[in-house]
């Protein structure tokens, strides 16, 4: 049996991520953590194989926390590190970990990176020349980033149940509180994501931050209306035309991205 830890900071990420490991029937997650310190002290007491690790931690920077694990344990586990942003693979990969994946998961990723974790645990690399070596995980490490850039599903949340829904369906989302919630067509979810955690998981290319409390899918613009002191409004098309503000800041940019 394959024993897996898991740290991230975002519930719903490890919740995602538990359930597609789960789907591994030599898989067992021993436990997660959300905060690297907590990591630190619960994977040297339950000494995994194989550790999921976020990039991003509130209270520590994951590549940091990667290489304290590798350091002060005898056995260390393999790391597969985690982000939403593709740019950190050469880090990844100067702390000596096994696999980069970009969030949201995938289950054909997923397959891969357990593909390579189950190959590191059956032999180790031998005392060769370490530069091929070393050049070629970089290249799959960057490789693995590229197919990893196409938009993924979103955790969202209704009626008590948590649901995985496509990038490509999200109209617009606004902060309602201190979470984002995501507007599609016709319906509205609820995430535990602030705004900008949410603008992390998704295709710069596809979105745009309109404004401090909205994101909007640059596909799903219907009209842009002029409004006061050189600002706009966008009209969006979910069944309600709701109108989104712009920021006179960005107007220029949104512009530009629209193809004026």
């Amino acid at each position: 049996m394959l024993k897996v830890f898991i740290v991230d900071d975002e519930t719903p990420a490890r919740e995602e991520l538990r359930y597609l490991l789960e789907q591994f029937s030599e898989v067992s997650v021993v436990g997660e953590a959300g905060s690297g310190e907590e990591a630190l002290e619960a994977v040297l007491q339950t000494e995994p194989d194989a550790v999921f690790l976020d990039i991003h931690l509130q209270d520590r920077d994951g590549v940091d926390v990667g290489q304290e694990l590798l350091e002060s344990m005898v056995n260390p586990p393999v790391i597969i590190f985690a982000s939403a942003y593709e740019f950190h693979a050469v880090r990844a990969f100067e702390a000596e970990a096994v696999d980069y994946i970009v969030k949201p998961f995938s289950e054909m990723r997923l397959e891969k990176t357990m593909n390579r974790v189950r190959k590191m645990m059956r032999k180790s690399e031998p005392a060769l020349d370490a530069s091929p070596l070393l050049e070629e995980r970089l290249q799959s490490l960057l490789q693995n980033v590229l197919v990893d850039t196409q938009p993924r599903r979103v955790p969202v949340e209704k009626n008590g149940k948590i649901m995985l829904i496509d990038p490509n369906e999200i109209v617009y989302a606004t902060l309602e509180g201190r979470y984002a919630s995501i507007y599609t067509a016709g319906e509205q979810y609820a995430t535990t994501f602030t705004l900008q955690e949410l603008e992390s998981r998704l295709s710069r290319q596809q979105f745009f931050r309109t404004h401090r409390a909205f994101i909007v899918n640059l596909s799903k613009t219907a009209e842009l209306v002029p409004w006061f002191k050189g600002s706009i409004h966008l009209v969006m098309e979910d069944h309600r035309k709701t109108e989104v503000p712009v920021s006179r800041n960005v107007v220029k940019e949104l512009k530009k991205r629209l193809g004026f």
